[in-house]
């Protein structure tokens, strides 16, 4: 039997009730012998999914490095592709953009320092380049005292000095070249959200500005899916969900409209690449769900 024993199988299972109607033969993802996943999409529904996405939509999937797509092996064996979950951030994006004119998914961006920004989605407009990131589950785990390859230590270091309200607290790793990391800001953990991760997303954008001498206008809008639309499945922990929610939401808006981070992060390419500037674009951060979502990516 399927048991829902955890916040975030409870969302999947939510978003999955809310969408389904009571059509069960819409879920339950089944793989050799195992018991359905019923928090993913069944295998039909996948399949068909999977046939009406576009071909140019599949391909940016499929030369994306999140593995999306396909069946994966772990520990005990064969699992669901991701997407096919009903609380996956890709699925999430996928159905809020697919009618949008000119956007891409899995937009690859090299940061310069480390591992390539693999940032969610894109849609260039003329006078902005508009990047996404989608957070649906991501947010209800903990991101404190997470793994970190080491190169990135002067990146934070030169953001913390800039920014002193900006800290990191790292410690030792078993694992050779990485160290183990805490974030704050004005003194407070940040628990839910994942600020190395839009950190590097930055580097990506930043190295891409001054490589290509970008004038064009930066909007980046963070998408995180607003549990409080959906009522179904999540009874027992409907209160724990919607209190990490409005936490997560908490640790972005203390820190601002986050062009005091973007700025750090670009000044710190411009050392890094021995790149300079005739005149730094404009930068915007939105903080959306999938109410405002549309409107974000599009306004003027």
């Amino acid at each position: 039997m399927f048991k829902i024993d955890s916040k975030e199988k409870a969302l999947d299972c939510a978003i999955r009730d809310f969408e389904i109607k009571g059509d069960t033969s819409k879920c339950g993802y089944k793989i050799e012998d195992k018991a359905p996943y019923e928090n993913y999409m069944s295998n039909k529904t996948w399949t068909s999914f999977l046939n009406e996405m576009p071909k140019l939509y599949r391909r940016q999937y499929e030369d994306g490095d999140g593995g999306e797509l396909e069946e994966k092996k772990g520990r005990y064996g064969l699992y669901p592709p991701k997407m096919a979950s009903y609380g996956s951030s890709s699925r999430l994006i996928y159905q809020c953009s697919r009618n949008i004119k000119g956007f891409s998914f899995e937009k690859q961006l090299p940061t310069r320092v480390g591992h390539i920004a693999n940032i969610d989605g894109y849609k260039p407009k003329n006078d902005q380049d508009v990047y996404v990131e989608a957070k649906c589950r991501e947010i209800y785990a903990n991101h404190t005292d997470i793994e970190i390859n080491e190169v990135y230590k002067k990146v934070f270091d030169f953001i913390h000095k800039k920014h002193p309200c900006f800290e990191f607290e790292p410690s030792s790793c078993k694992k050779e070249h990485y160290f183990h990391c805490t974030f704050k800001y004005n003194e407070q953990i940040i628990v839910h959200f994942d600020i190395k991760q839009l950190i590097c997303h930055f580097l990506g954008i930043a190295a891409n500005i001054l490589e290509n001498k970008q004038t064009k206008g930066i909007r980046f809008v963070y998408f995180i899916y607003n549990p409080d639309k959906v009522k179904e499945n999540i009874e027992k922990y409907r209160k724990e969900i919607l209190s990490i929610y409005q936490k997560t939401i908490e640790e972005i808006s203390q820190m601002g409209d986050m062009s005091w981070l973007f700025e750090a992060v670009l000044e710190f390419q411009k050392q890094n690449l021995g790149l300079s500037l005739d005149k730094t674009p404009s930068f915007e951060f939105l903080l959306t769900d999938q109410d405002g979502y549309k409107d974000a990516i599009e306004k003027d």
